[in-house]
């Protein structure tokens, strides 16, 4: 018994020992990132760059902290040996500790996104308040072309349609009088077409006289009117070119009186005011349709603002623009200003704008209040990276640039303002550096697994 005791506290011990080596260790490779700690460098969140990062005073240890690790380390690191004695890049085991990951060819081209640290214009965002409306050029009214009552719905509020698609059908009798009136037409045309071809038989043999042939083509010519004028009448009320040729055929299959009605675009039912049974008419709206792909945000903007939007809009120059909504608060929408008002709101002294905006995932909804930051040309250029190559741990923020082959190091940076998609680098990279611009978080899990590799390794 005695003697098993002794073996637990030896074991006990050689665990202690072995613990404090490994903190040791940790202590060691964190070293040369604690002067860059006590900087009080924070990135912030993932969205929100600018600010104190301007400040190069207060970030000059820093600056001195990412340059050495980025540049020296990727120079140095191939020399640079782990605990098992060999370069501590090609240790599956320990590359994490200086922020090197390694991904092969196959699961990079399926799974990230790459490219270049890039060189764009400066430009100066302006702030504003707005409301995610409708695009009217879009959105359409469905009306019935006739009076009657609803014989079924086809399609429900909140239902996607295609151009073409049946909305509901509609038993009106007045469609059903101008059926019959066509048909009426349609045989009188068959009968003068037949006499005027028989008078013009006989006119060519000199049977018949000039007149009675003139008279035949004269009734003919009438007939032709009155078919164009009837087609024209049944074209008005949806019917296409098939359909009203299969007007002969419908007069016992009971839909006769049947008013078909159809999606003019390919859209979103928005609205419904309609239902089986109800007599509707021809001024009443029973569907709303639109594409809520691309819709408009209207803000407005105060005299101050003005100058800096009027003078590159009128020289037709684009001015790109990030929106943002509480609702999806971690998801930037890129748009377009494409109007500039001409009338100031006499009350609130306010001019309006209209950004275009793209809505692929239908995240969002009209009716909702959002921030715009529109970008307007500056001067200069500055080094910028897309906003979802940067990452974020504790407050600091890096991107992945490639080292070599297959392997990619995590590099530090200091961000500056946003620019539209983009986000300004003001130290940590170089201009064509390549970079990680998406699935980066991949890599970020491996680099901080048991927060090793988190800041600067030497």
């Amino acid at each position: 018994m005695n003697n098993k005791r002794v073996l637990v506290l030896i074991i006990v011990i050689a665990a202690f020992a072995v613990g404090m080596m490994i903190r040791e260790k940790n202590r060691s490779s964190a070293n040369g990132h604690a002067d860059c700690q006590e900087a009080g460098h924070a990135c912030g969140s993932d969205t929100d760059y600018g600010g104190d990062h301007k400040e190069e005073d207060a970030y000059a240890a820093h600056d001195d902290c990412a340059e050495s690790c980025s540049e020296g380390l990727s120079e140095n690191l191939e020399k640079v040996t782990c605990e098992h004695h060999i370069p501590i890049i090609d240790c599956d085991s320990c590359r994490y500790e200086v922020g090197v990951v390694k991904i092969t060819h196959s699961v990079a081209n399926t799974l990230i996104q790459t490219g270049l640290v890039e060189d764009i214009e400066r430009k100066t965002v302006l702030k504003f308040t707005g409301q995610v409306q409708l695009d009217r050029t879009r959105t359409v009214d469905v009306v019935p072309t006739a009076s009657g009552r609803v014989e079924r719905v086809s399609k429900l509020l909140g239902e996607k349609v295609k151009k073409g698609d049946v909305l509901a059908v509609i038993h009106s009798a007045d469609l059903g009088q101008v059926k019959a009136d066509f048909l009426e037409v349609q045989a009188n045309l068959d009968l003068t077409q037949a006499t005027f071809k028989r008078e013009k038989e006989l006119f060519e043999e000199q049977i018949t006289s000039q007149a009675d042939y003139q008279k035949a083509l004269n009734e003919l010519k009438a007939a032709q009117a009155s078919y164009a004028a009837a087609d024209r009448r049944l074209r008005l009320f949806g019917l296409g070119t098939e359909q009203i040729a299969g007007i002969k055929n419908e007069k016992e299959n009971g839909e006769f009186a049947s008013l078909t009605l159809r999606a003019p675009q390919a859209g979103t039912i928005i609205a419904q005011n309609i239902s089986v049974g109800k007599m509707v008419e021809t001024r009443e709206n029973l569907f709303v349709i639109t594409d809520l792909s691309n819709l408009w945000v209207w803000c407005d903007i105060y005299g101050k603002d003005l100058a800096a939007l009027h003078q590159p809009f009128e020289k037709g120059q684009s001015l790109n623009a990030v929106v943002q909504v509480n609702a999806f608060a971690e998801s930037a929408f890129e748009g377009v200003v494409d109007l500039v008002g001409n009338l100031m709101d006499e009350r609130t002294r306010t001019v309006k704008i209209r950004v275009q905006v793209k809505n692929p995932e239908n995240k969002l909804r009209p009716g909702m209040f959002a921030e715009v930051s529109v970008m307007v040309p500056g001067e200069g250029h500055i080094t910028a990276v897309p906003r979802n190559a940067i990452m974020s741990d504790e407050g600091n923020c890096f991107v992945f640039s490639h080292l070599k082959d297959d392997l990619w190091i995590r590099r530090d940076v200091i961000p500056g303002q946003s620019q539209g998609r983009f986000v300004e680098i003001l130290k940590g990279v170089s201009k064509a550096d390549r970079i990680i611009t998406g699935g980066a978080f991949m890599f970020k899990s491996e680099v901080l697994k048991e927060k090793m590799g988190a800041g600067c390794a030497h």
